[in-house]
């Protein structure tokens, strides 16, 4: 799944929406696959993609208020609990293959009684798993997809619209999550913290799955990423090796219970005098000493993968992540969302006869009709290549909002001549600055030339460069006559 930089600045209802349906198909596209070829990589894949998107409605379901029927969300858990039905089951059965290499003859037979018992599980368990989608499935996509694409907004006579931006509410959950994740490794101490563990990879998950659509669009974000990843490595391995421990307790128990059940009713048959009747054959079971080696290599290897996570998070870079994910929240707070445009313009004289390090590009803009909300179409031509814009701004004067997403030529060409009238063709040239750029603006359709500089905030202040200065005529920021949608009329 892919996102733009932008999703971080709108408003936390839109982005988590706009999310939220791309998991929606991603869940879909891993449905179809598994309904075309059950194996276990299409199920792990439906499993992933299922857990994302049920991670993700819960952590911004109060910015999804509205658009998570109960219904829908009671199924997403129906399928999430069959789903994860076969896959201990599986897991247990590859680590058997594992495992089988270091047993004797004698205990093979164990590992062999267990492949046999588990395969059986499985089939079950992905029966039961495609009988649930068959009923659930295509119905609770098509909920949520009707719910999360349209959502009320609440607009205040004065205030206008007050919605929380999506980064500050990520920022928060961010936060939130990455103490909970600190408290909970704190608490594996030892390699038997067998609930510790598992819910410190919980949630390790959870906060991974709600960094993942944003992580290409922060600076930190892809380590963060890799890091949660590993820290999932190893909490699996960990809590894989308790579950095949908890499986091999349970089968002893289960012989054992079955052969007290069989003594039991021997003794009671004796004491009534009944004469005997021969038992058909029974299953004995496997070697006892199969499963007891097979418990030994799983406390084995539940040791190694608590000595790697020791290694790794409490001695190791624990502490670093920890410090990672606050800084991380708090650039996303201070986050000057790219939804307003800061900029200051300035009347030249004539272009400048020098601008360092300059590159151009043509454009070609029109303007929709409309009185408050004009919405801009933009084609841009640099070296040949060609791209399609279409934007919307409101406001005037220094910092104004700005709405802007690429488009189809197709559609492009499509709207453009609802903007006869009102077009104009410039050519603008960009000169990199420090960290700004400005551009200049040489109009072709008339005589004349103008400056801007876009700014990361409105007090921020501007020193025009020596290669500018001779040529600027004066100061035009906020002039609705210097606009580019009233020089297209």
């Amino acid at each position: 799944m892919t996102y733009d930089s932008s999703i971080l600045d709108d408003t936390a209802p839109r982005s988590a929406r706009l999310i939220a349906l791309t998991l929606i198909e991603d869940l879909a596209h891993e449905r179809e696959r598994l309904s075309v070829a059950k194996d276990s990589e299409t199920l792990h894949d439906f499993r992933v993609a299922l857990r994302r998107l049920r991670s993700w409605l819960r952590a911004l379901s109060p910015s999804l208020e509205g658009s998570l029927p109960p219904g829908a969300m009671r199924r997403l858990r129906r399928m999430a609990r069959e789903s994860n039905a076969g896959r201990d089951a599986e897991v247990f059965l590859v680590w058997l293959a594992t495992a089988n290499e270091h047993l004797s003859p004698r205990d093979k037979k164990a590992a062999q009684w267990l492949v046999d018992r588990f395969q059986r599980q499985e089939r079950e368990a992905e029966s039961e798993l495609e009988g649930r989608l068959k009923r659930d499935f295509q119905r609770t996509r098509e909920r949520l997809d009707e719910r999360l694409s349209t959502y009320h907004v609440e607009a205040h006579v004065h205030a206008g619209v007050r919605e929380a931006l999506f980064s500050t509410v990520i920022a928060s959950l961010l936060r939130e999550m990455g103490e909970d994740l600190r408290r909970r490794l704190k608490r594996v101490r030892s390699v038997d913290d067998m609930n510790e563990a598992h819910q410190a990879r919980i949630t390790g998950k959870r906060l991974r799955y709600l960094l993942e659509p944003i992580a290409p669009h922060v600076v930190a974000g892809p380590a963060l990423l890799e890091q949660l990843r590993s820290l999932q490595d190893a909490l699996g391995e960990l809590h894989d090796a308790h579950v095949w421990l908890l499986v091999l307790r349970h089968v002893v128990a289960e012989l054992a219970m079955e052969e007290g059940r069989r003594m039991a009713s021997s003794l009671t048959a004796n004491q009534k005098g009944q004469k005997r009747v021969k038992a058909p054959p029974r299953d004995k079971g496997p070697p006892r000493s199969g499963l007891i080696s097979l418990a030994r290599l799983a406390h084995e290897s539940a040791v190694a993968s608590f000595n790697r996570f020791h290694g790794e998070w409490i001695e190791g870079n624990g502490r670093g992540f920890h410090k990672g994910i606050i800084e991380l929240a708090a650039n996303l707070e201070s986050r000057t969302p790219s939804t307003l445009e800061i900029e200051r313009k300035f009347l030249l004289k004539r272009l400048p006869e020098t601008m360092p390090g300059s590159t151009h590009v043509r454009i070609e803009q029109g303007y929709m009709p409309g009185d408050r909300l004009v919405e801009r179409l933009r084609l841009e031509e640099l070296n040949g290549k060609r791209s399609y814009l279409r934007t919307v701004k409101v406001g005037a004067g220094l910092v104004r909002t700005e709405l802007e997403e690429e488009t189809t030529s197709e559609m492009f060409k499509t709207l453009w001549p609802l903007t006869k009238g009102r077009r104009l063709t410039k050519k603008r040239h960009r000169v990199p600055q420090g960290d700004f750029t400005w551009e200049i603006d040489e109009f072709t359709d008339r005589d004349l030339v103008l400056a801007e500089i876009e700014l990361p905030s409105a007090d921020t202040q501007v020193e025009l460069p020596d290669w500018l200065k001779p040529w600027v005529d004066r100061e035009v920021t906020g002039e609705v006559a210097f606009l580019n949608s009233t020089l297209a009329k």
